[in-house]
C-alpha cells in the first residue's frame, strides 16, 4: 500500500512539474490560488445562526455544515483565560487574575481580558519568539567557529518593541529590508535590518584564499538572504530558483536573479548606531539650557555694551584708526607689531619655530617647516572662537592650519584649515575629523599679492556643540553639530599659527597672517562681523575697566549674570552627547551589477540583470524601473515597498496565516513558508481572504487581527473528544474543536519559572549566558543550570546560539535557531519525560515552587496544595485529586508533590 501510494504521489509531482513547464513554453503562468488577487467575500449563510460570533464564525461554520458536523460547546472561563493568557503573552494566568475574570460576570468581561493581555508588555515577548522562528535569529554565526555575536540582542529588542508598540505590520516589513534607507534614519531602521543577516556566516568560508570558492560561499550566503525575505513575507521559496526555473511555482531563475540583485550590497558585520531616542533626549536638553541662556547672554552684553561706551567716551580720540568700529576683545591676541611675538591682550606668548619669521607686521610661514608656538593657556577651555587674518601667495596648498588650539601632545586639537580635504575651501579642522564637516562652500580665489588681500577666517564653536564657519565676517557654510567639543586644560593646550597640530604630516600653511585671536566664549554673528570690519582693533581695557564704568546695581546685575551664565555653561558642557552603540545589523557595501548564474555556477556568469521582483505578480508592477547600478539602499527600498504594497496577493495572505497558526495549532494554510504549488492548499480558501482583506483595510493592525480571531465563537470552543467528528476530521482541519496543543519549550521554562516565583520580568537588553565559553579557534559552550536573577528571565532573553543548546528545550523541540522554523514539531519521547523530572533546572524549580506556596499558605497544607494546583494549572484539585494527594503526602514531602505537578500532562498542555 505504501508503494503504491508513493507511485501515486510521485506520478502527481512529475505531472505538476511538466504542467508548469509545458504553460511556460506556451508564454502563460499557471493561475496559482495565492496568486490571484485578495478579494474579501461576504461571509456565508449558515444555519445555525446562534453560533457566529463575528464573521470568522460563519465562515468556518459554513463548512462544518458541509460535513454535517457542529462545533463543539464554548469552553469553561478557567480554560478559557488560561488558554488565551498563554496564547497572547506566554506564561500562566495567577490565581487573583483567574478569580477576577470567572466572577466578572459583565459580558464585556472577556473583551476586556483580550485588551488587558494584548496591552501587557509581555505579549511582545511572546509573538517576538515567533517572529523570531521565522527570521532563524541566532546569537552566533554557526558554521565551526560558531562565535558569538554579543551585540545581536538589539534586533530582539526591536521586535518585541514592534509587537508591544503594534507597528503597523507594512512598516514592520520596510524597517526589516530597508530601515536604515527611510528619511530621516533611526535606530530602531537600522536595527531592523538585522533580519538579513541574523542567520548562520560561514567565515572560514568566506576567509578562503580561493576566489572561486569564496564567490561559491558568497552566493549561499546571499540565497540565505533571498530566502527568508522570500518565505517569511511572501510564503514563497523563491530560493529554490538559484539554479533554474522553480519547479513548483512561477518563479523563474531570472526573477531569483532579479530578487539577489537587491541585496548583493548586504554583507554580515556590525555596525555603529546613535540611538535616536538619546539624540532627541540630547536634543532637548541642550535647547531648554540654550533658552535659559540667551535671555541671560543678551542682558549682559547690554550691560558689556553700555560700559564700553562710556569707557570709549572718556577716551581721546588722537589717532585715526579709532574712528573704526571696534570688535570684540579676545581673550588672546596676536598682532605682530613691531617684530612681537607677545600676546598684547594676556599671557599667551609666543615664539618662532621651523623657520618662522616677521616682516612688515607680518607672521611669515614657508609651508613646510615654519611656524609659531605659544606658551600653554592659563585657563581651561570648551567653547570659543579661532580667528585668523591669512595671505595666501598660492591657492593650490592642502592641510595647512591658519591657528589651532591643541593638546600638549597635538592628539586633539581644532583648527582653522586650508585645502586638506576639498581644494581650495576652508574647513574646522579636528583630531581624526571629529568636528570636521565638508562645506558646500565657494573654492578660495583670492591670491596675496597685495595689502588688501587677506582673507579674514574665524569659526566660532558653541555651547551646544554648533560649529560654524565665518570668511570675512559672513557665513561660508551652514552651521553643523557633528561631535562633542572639547575641552582644553589650562597648563597643558597652547596655540599654534601655521601648523595644523603637533605630530602630524603635510600640516603646514605657506602663507603670511596679519594678525590672529583666540576667544574664551563663542562669539555671535554680530561680533564676528563687528571684528571683521574693526580690522582687528579692539577695546584694550580689562573688564575691571568695564565694570568700573557700571553703576554700582549695574555692578550687582553683572556679577548674577555672569555668575548664571557660567552656571548655565557648565550644565550645558556637562550634558553627555549620546553615545554610539555597536549592533550586528550588516554593512552595506555598493555592489557592481548582477549577472544571472548559468545553472547557479559562479564560473558561468551570463547577461546582467535589474533588480526587481516576482514577474508572475502583476500588481504591484516588480519593474522597479532601476538600473544594474543603481544604489544599494534604493534596491533594497524598492523591494521592500514592493512587498508591504496593499496589492500584493501574497503579504497579508501570509501574515493572516501565521496568526492563525499559532492560534489554533495549524494555519489555514498548513505550510506557512509555502504557498506555492508544493505547499498545502488552504482549508478556508475565503476565509484566508476575508481575513487578508480586512488586515490590509484596518491599516495592517497585528493586534485587530489577534482580538479579531480570538473573540470568535471558534476559537473559544472547548476541547472535547467527538468520536464521530473524529471519523470525519481526525486533524480538525475544519475546526471543530480547539485542539489541545503542547506549550513550546520556551512556554514550558517560562511558566516554570512564573509558578515558582522566581521568573525575573526584566526586559531587554543583553542576552543572559547560561553556560561557561571556552574558545580554541572553535567556540565551545559548556552548558550549566546557573541560579540567580540574571538567568531566570524570560527564555527569549536566553542567548540563541547554535551550539549551546539547553538540554530542557532540546528535548521539548525548540529548533536550531540557524534554519527557519514557522512550524514548531511537538513530540513525546522518554528523554523530555527524565529532563522534565530530573533536570537540574526542574529540580531547582520544584523546591522554590514547594517554599512559595508553602510560605503564602502559612503552613496550612490544604491551602498549600490548592495554591500549587492554581499557580500550576489554574485550577483546584478534584476530590479524588485530594485524596490521592493526601496519601502521598503521608510518606512523600511536599517538594515532591510539586515536582509532580510540574510533571503533569495538564501544566504542559493548553486545551
Amino acid at each position: 500500500m505504501r508503494a503504491r501510494t508513493s507511485f501515486f504521489a510521485l506520478t502527481a509531482l512529475c505531472a505538476t512539474v511538466l504542467t508548469n513547464a509545458a504553460v511556460r513554453a506556451a508564454g502563460e503562468e499557471p493561475q496559482l490560488w495565492s496568486l490571484q488577487p485578495v478579494r474579501q467575500p461576504e461571509p456565508p449563510a449558515v444555519k445555525d445562526t446562534g453560533w457566529p460570533i463575528n464573521p470568522i464564525d460563519r465562515f468556518v461554520l459554513r463548512r462544518l455544515e458541509s460535513r454535517g458536523l457542529k462545533p463543539s460547546g464554548s469552553a469553561d472561563q478557567t480554560t478559557l483565560i488560561r488558554r488565551l493568557t498563554f496564547d497572547l503573552i506566554g506564561l500562566p494566568p495567577t490565581p487573583a487574575e483567574v478569580d477576577a475574570f470567572v466572577n466578572d460576570k459583565d459580558p464585556r468581561a472577556y473583551d476586556r481580558l483580550v485588551d488587558r493581555l494584548l496591552a501587557s508588555p509581555h505579549y511582545g515577548e511572546r509573538w517576538a519568539r515567533h517572529w523570531l522562528d521565522c527570521a532563524r535569529f541566532s546569537e552566533s554565526q554557526g558554521f565551526e567557529r560558531d562565535k558569538l555575536r554579543p551585540n545581536a540582542w538589539h534586533y530582539r529588542d526591536y521586535v518585541i518593541r514592534a509587537f508591544n508598540e503594534n507597528k503597523p505590520y507594512d512598516r514592520f516589513i520596510i524597517e526589516q529590508i530597508a530601515g536604515d534607507a527611510l528619511t530621516p534614519v533611526t535606530a530602531d531602521g537600522i536595527v531592523a535590518t538585522a533580519l538579513l543577516v541574523c542567520g548562520a556566516y560561514d567565515e572560514v568560508g568566506a576567509g578562503q584564499q580561493s576566489a572561486v570558492m569564496k564567490a561559491r560561499v558568497r552566493e549561499e550566503e546571499l540565497e540565505d538572504i533571498v530566502s527568508v525575505v522570500s518565505q517569511t513575507f511572501l510564503g514563497m521559496t523563491a530560493n529554490c530558483a538559484r539554479c533554474h526555473d522553480h519547479k513548483f511555482a512561477p518563479i523563474s531563475q531570472v526573477d531569483y536573479f532579479r530578487i539577489k540583485s537587491v541585496f548583493e550590497g548586504v554583507r554580515h558585520g556590525e555596525r555603529k548606531i546613535v540611538d535616536a531616542a538619546a539624540s532627541k533626549r540630547h536634543a532637548a536638553t541642550i535647547a531648554k539650557l540654550n533658552a535659559q541662556l540667551k535671555p541671560l547672554q543678551d542682558r549682559l552684553a547690554a550691560l558689556n555694551k553700555t560700559a564700553t561706551q562710556r569707557v570709549l567716551a572718556k577716551q581721546t580720540p588722537d589717532k585715526p584708526e579709532t574712528d573704526r568700529p571696534l570688535g570684540p576683545r579676545p581673550f588672546a591676541h596676536w598682532s605682530f607689531e613691531n617684530g612681537s611675538t607677545r600676546d598684547t591682550v594676556g599671557q599667551v606668548h609666543g615664539e618662532l619655530k621651523g623657520g618662522a619669521k616677521i616682516e612688515s607686521g607680518r607672521l611669515v610661514l614657508n609651508g613646510s617647516s615654519a611656524f609659531f608656538q605659544t606658551s600653554p593657556l592659563s585657563k581651561d577651555i570648551r567653547e570659543k572662537t579661532l580667528e585668523a587674518w591669512v595671505v595666501l601667495p598660492t591657492l593650490n596648498q592642502g592641510g595647512g592650519g591658519a591657528i589651532t588650539l591643541e593638546s600638549g601632545n597635538g592628539v586633539t586639537f581644532d583648527s582653522i584649515v586650508y585645502g586638506e580635504r576639498q581644494p581650495r575651501k576652508w574647513m574646522a579642522g579636528s583630531d581624526f575629523f571629529r568636528r570636521t564637516n565638508d562645506l558646500t562652500a565657494p573654492q578660495e580665489s583670492t591670491q596675496g599679492s597685495q595689502p588688501n588681500d587677506a582673507v579674514h577666517m574665524a569659526i566660532v564653536y558653541g555651547p551646544d556643540n554648533a560649529i560654524t564657519v565665518y570668511r570675512n565676517g559672513q557665513p561660508y557654510a551652514a552651521t553643523y553639530k557633528k561631535h562633542q567639543l572639547q575641552s582644553y586644560k589650562a597648563g597643558d593646550a597652547r596655540v599654534l599659527l601655521g601648523k595644523r597640530h603637533t605630530g602630524s604630516a603635510r600640516s603646514h600653511l605657506n602663507g603670511q597672517i596679519l594678525s590672529a585671536s583666540l576667544y574664551d566664549r563663542p562669539l555671535s554673528a554680530g561680533e564676528v562681523q563687528a571684528s571683521y570690519k574693526s580690522a582687528g582693533r579692539f577695546l584694550h581695557v580689562y573688564p575691571a575697566d568695564l565694570l568700573a564704568a557700571l553703576t554700582p546695581q549695574e555692578q550687582a546685575e553683572h556679577k548674577r549674570l555672569t555668575e548664571r551664565v557660567a552656571k548655565l555653561a557648565q550644565q550645558l558642557q556637562a550634558v553627555p552627547s549620546p553615545q554610539p552603540f555597536t549592533s550586528y545589523t550588516g554593512v552595506r557595501r555598493q555592489p557592481p551589477p548582477t549577472r544571472l548564474l548559468d545553472r547557479g555556477d559562479v564560473t558561468k556568469p551570463r547577461q546582467v540583470v535589474s533588480p526587481g521582483a516576482m514577474s508572475v505578480i502583476g500588481q504591484p508592477t516588480p519593474d522597479f524601473k532601476l538600473k544594474p547600478d543603481a544604489p544599494e539602499a534604493q534596491r533594497r527600498l524598492a523591494l521592500a515597498r514592493w512587498i508591504a504594497h496593499h496589492d500584493n496577493p501574497l503579504t497579508a495572505r501570509v501574515m493572516v496565516n501565521r496568526v492563525w497558526h499559532y492560534h489554533f495549532g495549524r494555519g489555514i494554510v498548513a505550510t506557512p513558508n509555502d504557498f506555492g504549488e508544493s505547499g498545502a492548499k488552504p482549508t478556508h480558501p475565503q476565509l484566508l481572504d476575508w481575513l487578508a482583506a480586512h488586515f490590509v483595510e484596518s491599516g495592517w493592525d497585528v493586534k485587530a487581527l489577534h482580538k479579531l480571531i480570538v473573540t470568535s465563537a471558534a476559537y473559544r470552543q472547548s476541547s472535547d473528544h467527538n468520536d464521530h467528528a473524529m471519523q470525519v476530521d481526525a486533524g480538525n482541519t475544519l475546526v471543530w474543536r480547539f485542539k489541545p496543543r503542547r506549550l513550546e519549550g520556551e512556554a514550558v521554562r517560562d511558566a516554570v519559572l512564573s509558578v515558582s516565583g522566581l521568573l525575573n520580568k526584566q526586559m531587554g537588553g543583553p542576552s543572559f549566558r547560561p553556560f561557561d565559553v571556552v574558545v580554541n579557534n572553535t567556540h565551545f559552550y559548556h552548558v550549566k543550570d546557573k541560579p540567580g536573577p540574571q538567568f531566570d528571565r524570560r527564555t527569549i532573553y536566553r542567548i540563541n546560539v547554535s551550539s549551546g543548546k539547553d538540554p530542557l528545550l532540546d528535548v521539548l523541540d525548540c529548533p536550531d535557531p540557524s534554519v527557519k522554523a514557522p512550524l514548531r514539531r511537538s513530540t513525546t519521547t522518554p528523554r523530555a519525560s527524565l529532563m522534565l523530572m530530573n533536570g537540574p533546572f526542574m529540580q531547582r524549580q520544584f523546591k522554590a515552587f514547594a517554599k512559595r506556596v508553602t510560605d503564602e499558605a502559612n503552613g496550612d497544607q490544604a491551602k498549600a496544595v490548592d495554591l500549587a494546583f492554581r499557580y500550576a494549572i489554574a485550577r483546584r484539585p478534584t476530590d479524588m485529586e485530594r485524596r490521592t494527594i493526601n496519601a502521598f503526602l503521608e510518606r512523600e514531602s511536599f517538594e515532591h508533590l510539586c515536582w509532580v505537578i510540574l510533571n503533569m500532562t495538564e501544566f504542559v498542555y493548553v486545551r
